[in-house]
């Protein structure tokens, strides 16, 4: 039974009007969601719900930390936000709500200062700080908070205020130096800047603790032999980790490099049927655009162009995704669309739903910009080699387009082609404009804080999240990375993700026979190469959805 009483009548109702099979009939995808919020009539049936008090709750946090609240309205806001999880039908929330409630807790401090209460507010601003992972101060502690703090690190102008000093240090220490959040309290005359470090080069990408997998030790013998040249060690290997390893996503990055070699070895004979065999199984892929190109094959010839018909009668949710659906549209109908995200992605049994159902979800997801819940959702269909995976509908989900005028003014501002911008957002950060990855990027192109403050000097970080900065100040640095390399796409895509510093040590270990793809086969880390190759990927489908011509990847120089 559910924990909250209310859902003891929600339970009711959908047993009386939700669970009864629907009949099967065919509807076109975009005419489920065609000029209304969400169809009432189509699959899967449901019935309208309250908005959970949770995500009330959740919403009023984040307009009060927007504004000027007494320490009465604080205080009455963060005992709800605590109360809120427990009785609740939703997990996806908690951590949104703990976050919340630490920072209101840092908004609390600054309203304490203002009110002399000294003591309270040192505390409330350990409080918030300990409470938030480091890489998420910047987007809670703004101007107001740092004036607050260095206020109270003067105020008896006879005596240092070791506590208070001590906290200011650990701020300046954790924010880029010439921030200018913490610009007041580096100006302290108390306090002692010798032993606060200098930005490190490193911090300027992002930092890489990858886990192996089985598959992807076992490969690195296929990739060797690849690289160095070893043909018919390549071929053995390659064959033997395919049959070893049937299900792995590998498996087409090894035939992939088989028929490679089989070309450079002047073999066409042999590489023809796996260039197209790529083609064929993943046709969205880096892989199948390189093999397109090489056999020369016009993907754009082979998109389907018809509309998309799922059967709505096979669409048949339990009743804990029946519930999270009817949360869902409720938080969809009040345009709290993050919220609808939170809900779409605890439905987790991605794997044992019907193609219909994805679909259904892949289009929810959409229409709410749920980019990333969007893409995990199409991942799953082109694991399952979706038959209609190669149509301008499934295309048009996959390759969405945001923020079509900021893009625009910024790429026209610093000379860089818009549809590579949109392309490295796609992957950046799903076009989700306050995503905060655990390393500490922020916003649409998922910008490190020493990497922007670098780019741009007079800026305020914490605007990074908001979608005019953040591509402004992001198209500035990809910019300069493209100048650096001197229009060089993958090199700049490389540097982007992994540092410049990165890419300089890897030039040096090319080899004279080396291509395009051998260097981005080459790149040492998984996420920077799949970066690379995925970007390029984004740009090639972009530039069909915008009727452009293809840039060519093998086209591509070292």
């Amino acid at each position: 039974m559910p924990r909250n009483p209310a859902y003891s009548m929600i339970f009711t109702l959908l047993l009386a009007f939700g669970i009864s099979e629907p009949q099967s009939r065919a509807e076109p995808l975009a005419a489920l969601f065609q000029n209304r919020p969400l169809a009432k009539k189509k699959a899967p049936k449901v019935v309208r719900l309250p908005i959970p008090h949770e995500y009330l709750s959740y919403s009023r946090a984040k307009s009060l930390l927007r504004q000027k609240a007494s320490v009465a309205k604080i205080e009455s806001l963060e005992r709800e936000v605590l109360l809120s999880p427990l009785g609740s039908e939703t997990r996806g929330l908690e951590k949104d709500l703990t976050d919340q409630f630490y920072a209101l807790e840092i908004k609390k401090g600054v309203s304490l200062v203002k009110n002399r209460h000294w003591a309270p507010a040192i505390s409330a601003f350990h409080r918030g700080l300990n409470g938030l992972n480091t890489y998420k101060w910047i987007y809670y502690w703004g101007e107001d908070a740092s004036r607050a703090l260095a206020q109270m690190c003067t105020r008896n102008k006879k005596k240092k205020d070791e506590e208070c000093l001590t906290l200011a240090k650990r701020l300046v220490e954790a924010f880029p130096k010439v921030a200018l959040e913490t610009k007041v309290l580096r100006d302290l005359p108390a306090l002692d800047m010798t032993s606060v470090p200098e930005n490190n080069v490193e911090r300027l990408s992002q930092s890489y603790t990858e886990k192996t997998e089985k598959d992807e030790e076992a490969f690195q013998e296929v990739l060797d032999n690849y690289l160095n040249g070893r043909d018919s060690d390549l071929q053995r290997s390659a064959k033997e980790f395919i049959t070893e390893y049937p299900r792995s996503s590998l498996r087409f990055r090894a035939s992939f490099l088989m028929a490679e070699s089989h070309r450079k070895n002047h073999r066409e004979k042999e590489a023809q049927p796996l260039y197209q065999s790529l083609i064929d199984q993943v046709p969205l892929s880096y892989c199948s655009i390189v093999s397109s190109e090489r056999l020369q094959v016009n993907l754009r010839d082979r998109v389907k162009k018809d509309a998309i018909d799922i059967d709505v009668g096979a669409i048949n949710p339990n009743l804990y995704e029946r519930i999270t659906l009817a949360r869902a549209k409720a938080l969809y109908s009040n345009q709290l669309n993050d919220e609808v995200g939170i809900e779409l992605e605890s439905l987790a049994r991605v794997k044992n739903y019907n193609t219909p159902f994805l679909l259904y979800l892949m289009k929810f997801a959409s229409v709410a910009d749920q980019n990333l819940v969007s893409f995990k959702l199409a991942n799953e269909l082109i694991q399952r080699k979706y038959d209609r995976l190669l149509s301008a509908e499934f295309i048009d989900l996959l390759f969405p387009d945001r923020y079509l005028k900021e893009i625009q003014s910024s790429s026209t501002q610093y000379g860089l082609d818009p549809v590579l911008v949109t392309s490295l957002i796609k992957q950046e950060s799903g076009f989700k404009a306050n995503a905060i990855s655990s390393s500490g990027a922020l916003g649409l192109m998922q910008l490190m804080p020493f990497t922007a403050i670098d780019t741009k000097k007079d800026l305020w970080l914490s605007t990074l999240v908001e979608p005019v900065s953040n591509i402004s100040v992001g198209t500035h640095y990809l910019q300069t990375l493209l100048e650096k390399y001197e229009g060089n796409v993958p090199y700049a895509l490389a540097a982007y993700n992994a540092g410049p510093h990165r890419v300089l040590k890897w030039k040096k270990d090319i080899k004279a026979d080396w291509t395009m793809i051998d260097f981005i086969e080459s790149i040492p880390y998984k996420e920077t190469r799949e970066y690379v190759a995925s970007i390029l990927r984004n740009r090639f489908w972009y530039q069909y959805r915008k009727n452009l011509p293809a840039q060519r990847i093998t086209d591509l120089k070292l």
